[in-house]
């Protein structure tokens, strides 16, 4: 398959939306540009609790299962 220099995009699910988001893209940066704040969330990806530390280094891949969960404090 001979792929363009446009093809950028990729095939995500967030949060239970199918989405098209930039190749390459981490998830801090991904919640970034979905204006998400990222104080008080956690982010699960594929089913699997991405540590706030690993957020800069996880890169979003095509058919990710991304999920951001709002921590919300009792009292």
């Amino acid at each position: 398959m001979n792929s363009s220099h446009n093809s950028t995009t990729i095939n995500v699910t967030i949060n239970g939306k199918a989405e098209s988001i930039l190749n390459n893209i981490t998830v801090s940066e991904l919640l970034i540009l979905k204006e998400i704040p990222q104080q008080h969330v956690a982010i699960v990806v594929n089913d699997t609790v991405v540590p706030r530390s690993r957020w800069n280094h996880i890169v979003c891949q095509h058919n990710d299962n991304i999920n951001v969960f709002s921590a919300v404090a009792g009292g």
